[in-house]
């Protein structure tokens, strides 16, 4: 059994942080993308580590203007890790420093794996007053760069004094592009991460993928399982209307 395939059964004790900041997914016959699937507890310690960074960053503003005061939580994507950053960053906050507000700010740029819209669309707007404010905007990854890039600029075109980004895994070509001022890890760019708020999105979305190129119910049954690491459950339940669909 490969690290990876070990590191999603094992105990919130024996977590490689190391293997999780450069984690290589499991490929599937037929698909050019890999897929990283992410537990719980993985989740949950990358924020720790993310909200270590941001802590570190505000003790070290010597001007207290500069300071984050605003975290925007870039929906959907974004909302899980925001919620477990919340409590680190506004409950856990260090000592003197200003509570941060939280509001959100939707965008979606995905219509499912490895399918993009051609430009980000934002679904709603800014949700709390940004002006003159340092904001922290929080999202679950940089994969092209551009929905970063996008956000950042409509962000301080919505009066922000500066902005800056958290996600929790940047790839190749996003950090060429609109690099993030706090990341946890970095993936290759094929690689598709599925988190676990989108663990049964990504299912019900490829599998039909998978059976137009000729994979039967059980194959797609066995990369599920075998190969990315899902539950038998969630497969059960979700695999016949997933291959179902055209």
């Amino acid at each position: 059994m490969d690290i990876y395939h070990k590191q999603l059964n094992c105990s919130r004790e024996s977590i490689d942080l190391d293997f999780w900041k450069n984690p290589q997914g499991a490929s599937v016959p037929d698909d050019e993308l890999s897929f990283l699937l992410i537990p719980d507890a993985v989740e949950s310690a990358a924020c720790l580590d993310l909200a270590r960074q941001v802590h570190r960053w505000q003790s070290e503003q010597e001007n207290g203007a500069k300071r984050i005061t605003r975290a925007l939580m870039v929906t959907m994507g974004g909302l899980l890790p925001s919620v477990l950053l919340y409590d680190h960053l506004v409950e856990g906050r260090l000592d003197g420093m200003p509570k941060i507000q939280f509001g959100t700010l939707g965008v979606s740029l995905y219509k499912g794996p490895g399918q993009r819209y051609e430009n980000p669309r934002v679904q709603h707007g800014i949700s709390i007053p940004v002006s003159g404010q340092t904001v922290l905007l929080l999202d679950d990854m940089g994969d092209g760069g551009g929905t970063l890039q996008f956000l950042n600029q409509y962000v301080r075109d919505s009066g922000a004094r500066r902005v800056l980004t958290l996600v929790m895994y940047m790839k190749p070509k996003a950090k060429t592009v609109c690099d993030a001022d706090f990341s946890f890890g970095e993936t290759p760019q094929d690689t598709w991460i599925i988190t676990p708020r989108e663990r049964i999105e990504t299912l019900v979305k490829r599998v039909p993928v998978w059976k137009q190129r000729g994979a039967s119910i059980e194959e797609c049954r066995r990369r599920l399982i075998d190969l990315i690491g899902y539950t038998k459950s969630e497969v059960d339940y979700y695999l016949g209307q997933a291959y179902s669909r055209s």
